[in-house]
C-alpha cells in the first residue's frame, strides 16, 4: 500500500551535493483479530518511516530508510537489542548511478529481489493473515539470517535487470550468504508479463541452496495473477524439498479481492494453506480490510494431519 508524505519535504544544502531531500511517512492500523486456540483481540498498530535522499554534483544518487522504532539501533552496527532472535535493524543506506544501484542493510537479497510473490496485486490485510499461513513463501531465501544485513548490488538495461548480494555471518562461524537474481518485463496490448529466476547458496540452518522462478501477468482490467516454484537441498537427511503457489487478485472501483495457494513438500511431509484478503478503499489513504489465512501440516513424526487457522478485520491508514 502506498505511503502519502505528511510533513514538510527538509531541504538541506552541504557541501559536495546538490541538496537532500528528508521525508516522512506513515501507516497505523487499528480493529480485531484471532484465530483457531486464540482469543480475539484488539489489533492495532503505529509505523512512521523516515526517507533521505540527495544527489551529488556529478548526478551520483545515495539516500537511506529508517523506521522510528529502529533510530536506536543505528548506532549498534543493525543489531538490535531488543529483538532476541538478533535480527537486523530496519533501516538500509544506498548509492546509485550510471554503474547501477548498491544498497546495505535491511533490504531484498538478489534471489527476492528477482521473484515476485504471489500476494502481488493484494489489498493486505492488518495482520497479514493471507501472507502467515503455512503454504506461503515469501521468497525471502536465506534474508534474515547472519542478523539480516544484506548487501545487493542491481543493474537494469531496458526491460532486463540483474542483481547479486551476499549476507556476511558475524560470527564468523559460517560461510557468507550468495545470491543471483534477474528479471524481465514484457509489454503487451493491455497489460505486462514479469518473469522472475533466482538463485542462493551459501551455510544456512538447515539448506545449502534454493532455486527458483517466477511469472506475473497484470491486465489493465484490473486482474493479477501470479505462480512461483522453488525447490532446495536439505542438509538435514539429504532431503529435497520444493514449494509451489499460486495467487490472485482483482480489482474493481474501490474493492480489491484476493486469494493465494502455496505448498511446500519435502519427501512426502506436506505444509499446504490458503490466504484470502478483501479491502475496500475509502479514499484519502484509509482501508478497510478483511484477511484470513488456514494452514494445514501434514507427514509429521507423529503422522496425521493438524489444521489451524486465523483471521482479521479492521482499518488501514497510511499517511
Amino acid at each position: 500500500m502506498k505511503k502519502v508524505l505528511f510533513a514538510t519535504t527538509a531541504l538541506v544544502a552541504f557541501a559536495g551535493a546538490a541538496a537532500a531531500d528528508v521525508s516522512v511517512s506513515g501507516s497505523a492500523e487499528m480493529g480485531i483479530a484471532g484465530g483457531d486456540g486464540a482469543e480475539t483481540t484488539f489489533f492495532q498498530s503505529v509505523d512512521i518511516r523516515f526517507s533521505m535522499t540527495g544527489e551529488t554534483d556529478n548526478g551520483l544518487s545515495f539516500g537511506a530508510t529508517v523506521d522510528a522504532d529502529d533510530l536506536v539501533d543505528m548506532g549498534l552496527q543493525g543489531n538490535d537489542p531488543v529483538d532476541q532472535g538478533g535480527q537486523f535493524a530496519d533501516y538500509s543506506v544506498f548509492i546509485s548511478g550510471n554503474f547501477g544501484t548498491l544498497t546495505m542493510g535491511d533490504t531484498d537479497g538478489a534471489y527476492d529481489w528477482a521473484l515476485t510473490e504471489v500476494n502481488a496485486g493484494s489489498p493486505g490485510s492488518i495482520a497479514d493473515d493471507e501472507t502467515s499461513h503455512g503454504g506461503y513463501n515469501g521468497n525471502a531465501g536465506y534474508d534474515g539470517d547472519h542478523q539480516g544485513q544484506v548487501l545487493r548490488y542491481n543493474y537494469s538495461v531496458g526491460s532486463l535487470g540483474f542483481a547479486v548480494s551476499a549476507e556476511i555471518d558475524e560470527t564468523g562461524a559460517d560461510d557468507a550468504i550468495f545470491g543471483l537474481g534477474f528479471r524481465y518485463g514484457i509489454d503487451f496490448a493491455g497489460g505486462t508479463v514479469n518473469l522472475g529466476l533466482g538463485y542462493q547458496s551459501g551455510d544456512h540452518a538447515n539448506v545449502d541452496d534454493i532455486i527458483g522462478v517466477s511469472a506475473s501477468v497484470s491486465m489493465d482490467m484490473g486482474l493479477t495473477a501470479t505462480i512461483n516454484y522453488s525447490e532446495g537441498d536439505l542438509t538435514l537427511g539429504g532431503v529435497n524439498e520444493t514449494h509451489t503457489a499460486i495467487g490472485v487478485s482483482y480489482e474493481f472501483d474501490a474493492i480489491t479481492l484476493h486469494a493465494n495457494w502455496g505448498r511446500y513438500d519435502a519427501n512426502g511431509a506436506e505444509d499446504d494453506g490458503y490466504g484470502f484478503a478483501a479491502g475496500y478503499d475509502l479514499g484519502g489513504g484509509a482501508s478497510i480490510l478483511l484477511g484470513y489465512g488456514d494452514t494445514t501440516n501434514c507427514g509429521g513424526a507423529l503422522g496425521g494431519c493438524t489444521e489451524g487457522s486465523t483471521w482479521s478485520f479492521g482499518m488501514a491508514m497510511s499517511f
